[in-house]
């Protein structure tokens, strides 16, 4: 995660005149505590309790349709912020949206939508137990699309144990390390049935998901339609399987946007109007697709406040909210 005199500028180079809060949209995944997290997308519980209670007496939390509607209208009150979380982690079911509701505090979730109902983790957390958490070595060759990867490492070492300070987008210390960080770039950028295949080769010959948790899974339909019933979550699209859009054609960005859309709309029961690019990878076809789809709007992952007069409805800023207590979130999101 950048750090936060980065975040800092960004958020001054998006309202550049005059002091004071500028309008933010936040990034969350998981509400939970990890051994290890490479793309830090955890929050804890303690941690997401502290940002709840800083949004709520420092800033004025929105629903992300209403914050759109302002910055378009050019209402949108300077302090304002919208939570979002992605993915949907039955984390945000058990442990973010009581703590919501307790707060008074809205959410949108965008929503993968087929990964709902199935009790395997996210591929990208099941190759971290895989090759991060294994403690056995590996030698194997694994076929992805048309090319193979060599998967190559010993035992773990010191550094391979202290798990908790890499993150996955550093440079890798370790071979273990180097062969998660390349197998994860091939297994993002194949095509879906591709990835299915290079990961079911993976768990024959690693030995399964290993140290994947209940916490892990996604929800079900049926949890779906209750957060979606109970209003403090609203539903967003994310695509149907989560592929980096810029490495499909125009008709398949189309396809895996469209049917995500009818799926989320079709467990919810209410219309979805707001979309989150997976991996924050869009290009100028995806984002064309997202509005041909119906999305009334679209968030990215570019970390910044959200500028009043140069935001571009389809590409939304969002900030990734640290894992850290008020005062750090404080400090990002210049309110201190």
């Amino acid at each position: 995660m950048r750090g936060v005199g980065f975040l800092k500028r960004q958020l001054r180079r998006a309202w550049p005149f005059g002091s004071g809060p500028r309008p933010v949209i936040l990034m969350y995944h998981r509400v939970a505590e990890l051994d290890s997290d490479p793309w830090q997308l955890a929050v804890s519980p303690r941690h997401f309790e502290a940002h709840l209670e800083h949004l709520r007496r420092s800033r004025t939390p929105m629903d992300l349709a209403a914050f759109v509607a302002a910055l378009t209208a050019g209402t949108l009150p300077r302090d304002a912020v919208a939570l979002t979380f992605d993915d949907g982690y039955v984390d945000n079911l058990h442990q973010a949206e009581p703590r919501l509701a307790a707060a008074g505090i809205p959410a949108t979730l965008f929503l993968t939508t087929a990964a709902i109902g199935r009790p395997e983790p996210f591929w990208w957390d099941e190759l971290a137990h895989l090759i991060l958490d294994r403690s056995a070595p590996a030698d194997l060759s694994v076929g992805i699309a048309d090319g193979r990867y060599r998967l190559q490492f010993g035992e773990p070492d010191r550094l391979d144990l202290d798990r908790r300070r890499w993150r996955a987008w550093e440079r890798p210390r370790t071979a273990r390390e180097a062969a998660y960080q390349a197998l994860w770039r091939l297994i993002r950028d194949a095509s879906r049935p591709e990835r299915e295949r290079a990961m079911a080769t993976l768990r024959r010959a690693l030995g399964g998901a290993g140290a994947a948790s209940e916490e892990e899974r996604a929800m079900t339909p049926d949890e779906v339609r209750g957060m979606a019933r109970r209003g403090v979550v609203t539903l967003g699209g994310h695509t149907l399987s989560h592929p980096a859009l810029p490495t499909l054609t125009p008709a398949e960005q189309r396809w895996e946007i469209a049917e995500g859309k009818r799926a989320a709309e079709e467990m919810s029961g209410q219309r979805v109007e707001g979309f989150a690019y997976p991996y924050g990878a869009m290009d100028a076809s995806a984002q064309a697709a997202v509005a041909a789809c119906g999305f009334a709007w679209a968030c990215s992952t570019v970390a910044t406040a959200v500028g009043a007069a140069d935001f571009q409805r389809y590409a939304l800023p969002r900030i990734a909210a640290p894992n850290a207590g008020k005062a750090v979130l404080a400090r990002a999101l210049g309110d201190g």
